[in-house]
């Protein structure tokens, strides 16, 4: 058997790797995840903490018309 190794990541490895398959609900919620913690972060009274929180909202809804 032949060990390949390209760019540090072992071929055969990486072939035994399974692909996930993303659905649109789950790709809305890893967003949501990534914007609550952004929010956590950010001054709601800045403009940016308020355009986040305005993303948070679209996003809920976007999921609850998924789902």
């Amino acid at each position: 058997m032949e060990l390949l190794e390209i760019h540090g990541f072992n071929t055969n490895a990486a072939d035994a790797i399974e692909t996930r398959q993303y659905t649109a609900k789950d790709y809305l919620k890893n967003q949501h995840i990534f914007l609550k913690r952004l929010a956590d972060l950010l001054d709601c009274d800045s403009k940016a903490g308020a355009m986040v929180d305005m993303q948070i909202a679209n996003l809920e809804m976007a999921i609850e018309e998924v789902s």
